[in-house]
């Protein structure tokens, strides 16, 4: 089973968001150590209790602070930004490191005056898949009637080019990735098995080949707890529930609690409510019970990768969780 990881960046309660970027970096030389096949970084604005607001910029420092592993951004939310400039940022980065960059594109609106903030100024929204092909034709250095804004390169031009991979919650996002011929990426937020299956059987039954890609290519991302005990995972899954209610309420705070402070402030039988709804949002369990269920995952939906979140509190779990995952390949 091909494993990668996928990184929010937490920033822990009593650290800052120093901690948290420096952390990543370790964490990244782990999974390599280990050899996952790759390592991403989320994208997320305004989430006070997670650092990774600009994917690209700890992609460079995770990519000079590795050898071979693959780095990207999980994703980059296309719609928000020019194509161009996308284009520009991940020619750098494959300058530097040739063969080692993923982009991972997505299309989440995020919080509505996020969306205002990071838009502002512009007199429309440009179609998704027009972005898109904007985007390979950069990568392409292409001049032709193709190029929208002919004779325009994004430079710098090299030899290679990032792995494009396209992040999908609906059957009409799959369409675009088996159009465009795009690696396949979901992740496991709750929604049904019907609905994930089906999601993957329309982009396999129209998928489209491309250079790159001449196969359907499916990677499904999942939150993962696990520890050497009992007792440790029960403490890290009320820890990371806690977190998952709290990002969305109105005063959302600015650290990912700990299972001490988890403890001590309990949960309202409403918040209990509602993390019995989220259960399903994560995998948790002894290591032999995670990876029989990733295993699970893997073969129901025929995926090729599966990634895992590494979403639980304190440097030394994430680090545990990578390690028990690792000497499992």
């Amino acid at each position: 089973m091909n494993l990668s990881i996928l990184d929010y960046v937490p920033i822990f309660e009593n650290r800052n968001a120093t901690d948290a970027l420096n952390h990543t970096v370790q964490l990244a030389q782990l999974a390599e150590k280990y050899h996952f096949k790759r390592y991403w970084v989320a994208e997320h604005h305004q989430v006070y209790s997670v650092a990774s607001s600009a994917p690209e910029m700890i992609m460079m420092s995770l990519l000079e602070n590795t050898a071979s592993i693959n780095i990207g951004s999980g994703g980059i939310m296309l719609p928000h930004y020019s194509a161009y400039k996308v284009a520009e940022q991940f020619k750098i980065l494959e300058a530097r490191h040739p063969n080692r960059v993923d982009l991972g594109i997505g299309r989440s609106p995020s919080f509505n005056n996020v969306n205002k903030a990071l838009n502002e100024g512009k007199n429309k929204q440009i179609d998704y898949e027009t972005q898109l092909a904007d985007l390979n034709t950069y990568f392409n250095d292409d001049k032709s009637s193709n190029n929208r804004f002919q004779q325009l390169i994004a430079t710098p031009i090299i030899d290679s080019q990032p792995n494009l991979f396209l992040l999908s919650t609906s059957e009409a996002s799959a369409k675009i990735a088996a159009k465009k011929g795009l690696p396949l990426v979901i992740a496991l937020m709750g929604q049904s098995q019907s609905k994930i299956y089906a999601m993957i059987e329309t982009y396999r039954r129209t998928f489209s080949a491309n250079n790159t890609t001449q196969q359907p290519y499916i990677i499904v991302a999942t939150f993962v707890i696990t520890a050497d005990d009992e007792t440790t995972i029960n403490a890290l899954t009320k820890a990371f529930h806690l977190w998952l209610l709290r990002i969305n309420y109105l005063e959302q705070p600015h650290f990912y609690p700990s299972p001490k402070f988890v403890e001590e402030r309990g949960f309202s039988s409403r918040e209990l409510e509602k993390i019995a709804k989220n259960e399903n949002r994560v995998i948790s369990g002894t290591i032999s019970e995670v990876y029989r269920q990733l295993m699970h995952i893997q073969r129901f939906y025929n995926a090729d990768e599966i990634m895992v979140l590494p979403h639980v509190y304190g440097e030394e779990h994430r680090e545990r969780l990578i390690t028990l995952l690792g000497e499992m390949q």
